[in-house]
């Protein structure tokens, strides 16, 4: 495994990561003469899905983070902050 996957999956990650493996299943299958054949290895398809469900939950986090208050344009020192008790 890389170390990318060392971290194990929180529920919240867990649980998207198996919506996407049953959707990733439900599309992955071909139908030769009324009979279905899985083309990737299902165990694949779950690997895919950890993955994609750890970066959905980074970019995520990213965009919350970013989506967040900002500290723009203001430098307080301590000086100013002892004006403040006068």
């Amino acid at each position: 495994m890389s170390a990318e996957t060392t971290a194990p999956p929180s529920s919240a990650q867990q649980d998207l990561a198996a919506r996407i493996y049953v959707e990733l299943v439900g599309r992955a299958f071909l139908r030769v003469e009324n009979v279905a054949v899985f083309k990737p290895d299902s165990e694949e398809l779950a690997q895919i899905s950890l993955r994609l469900a750890g970066t959905f939950v980074q970019a995520q986090a990213a965009e919350r983070a970013a989506s967040g208050p900002k500290n723009v344009g203001y430098d307080i020192q301590l000086s100013d902050i002892g004006n403040w008790e006068k």
